[in-house]
């Protein structure tokens, strides 16, 4: 692979199942959430915190692998997380409580944000601008493609009625991902007379920059209305709308494949039309698809005042995502790993934040779901179109 053209390899998919490892942590686990609460003896919202503390898992894992990998490289880094990662899924199989759960799924995430923020460091190591959006969109389509095939695999795995069976497939995919890395994944080189010290240094000067935490916020907002989506969705389908395991796995399946198309959408044209414009439509599809399941569900619509709208607010998820990504960390060529972790942190911070405020309402209920949706979209266009467009230009 070369930094003059991004041309599509079968390890770039790899990437895309680096990169969406949290996240399939949750897709796969999604399902049997029910299964869990009843057999731990666990309330609902009780049981959500093991979908928000693999989110902050993830947040505290990307500060600490991103400057580590651009002193050490990304290959001994990477496999030193992605071990953690299989570990903490064996005592997650093992736990007997929902208190040890909480702790191992962190442990989780913690693991798991070495693929997050590595993978995106290792796409940046070769590309920049238009050609570094078009391969974070190919790494997208199999992210968002992960949660398509993984809810239906979850469903079917909780239809057996046996929840620890998932934590033993999170370990068995981790060692498979890791026998890989160390087949394939290779360090850049380093300029060794920078010290870690100062690689740590380097957050200050992301944070330093406007236009990067322009990008941060937007993608952040926008994944304020992905958190809901992925982690009450399951009991709304399930215990609100009555469906089954099974067919919650399709509809959140059709869900994320609004990101899948997005993200390939994004890929074709990105050369063309350019990163900017691409922002503002998938902004401008977030918040439509938002301010729609807020008014369907007023209008008390059902499953599909939920389903619909989540597919386009994906849609424009597919687009906003992979341009703001390429923006932000092309602008630290010399803190490729911390800029991905600057940029890991501030979107599943927030995310784990939102879903522990998601995990407090009492009953099931898909209008706190509509309401943070179209208020994360909203707020990601307003951010976009009112500032963001016009500093970038």
């Amino acid at each position: 692979m070369t930094s003059e053209q991004a041309k599509f390899s079968w390890f770039i998919p790899f990437l895309g199942v680096l990169s969406a490892l949290g996240p399939l942590s949750n897709d796969l686990y999604v399902p049997s959430l029910p299964l869990v609460a009843a057999g731990l003896a666990a309330g609902d919202g009780a049981v959500q915190l093991t979908l928000s503390t693999l989110l902050l898992g993830l947040s505290v894992g990307a500060l600490i692998y991103g400057p580590l990998s651009d002193q050490y490289g990304r290959r001994p880094v990477l496999a030193a997380g992605l071990a953690f990662y299989v570990v903490a899924g064996v005592m997650a199989a093992l736990a007997d409580g929902l208190a040890a759960l909480v702790l191992w799924r962190f442990l989780q995430g913690l693991g798991a944000s070495a693929g997050s923020v590595l993978a995106r460091a290792i796409v940046l190591d070769r590309w920049r601008g238009e050609q570094a959006s078009r391969v974070l969109s190919w790494m997208a389509i199999v992210t968002f493609l992960s949660p398509v095939l993984a809810p239906l695999v979850g469903g079917q795995i909780a239809a057996f009625g046996a929840w620890q069976t998932i934590f033993w497939v999170h370990a068995a995919a981790g060692t498979l991902c890791l026998a890989v890395a160390l087949a394939t994944v290779r360090s850049a080189e380093r300029n060794r007379d920078v010290h870690l010290l100062q690689r740590i240094a380097a957050y200050g000067a992301i944070l330093r920059d406007g236009q990067a935490v322009g990008y941060m916020a937007c993608t952040a907002l926008g994944f304020v209305g992905v958190v809901p989506l992925i982690t009450n969705s399951s009991f709304v389908f399930q215990n609100f709308f009555g469906l089954t395991p099974a067919q919650y796995g399709v509809c959140f399946s059709l869900i994320m494949l609004g990101g899948s198309v997005g993200a390939y959408a994004n890929s074709r044209i990105v050369a063309r039309l350019g990163i900017g414009t691409l922002i503002g439509v998938g902004t401008l599809s977030m918040a439509i698809g938002g301010a729609a399941a807020l008014a369907l569900t007023l209008l008390g619509a059902g499953v599909l005042g939920i389903l619909l709208p989540g597919v386009l607010y994906m849609f424009g998820v597919g687009f906003t995502f992979a341009n703001s990504m390429a923006r932000t960390m092309s602008r630290f060529p010399g803190s490729m790993g911390a800029a991905s972790a600057v940029f890991g942190v501030n979107q599943f911070l927030i995310g784990a934040l939102v879903a522990a405020a998601l995990s407090l309402a009492s009953e099931p209920s898909p209008l706190p779901l509509a309401v943070t949706t179209a208020t994360a979209g909203c707020a990601c266009a307003a951010l976009w179109w009112g500032w963001l467009r016009r500093v970038s230009a």
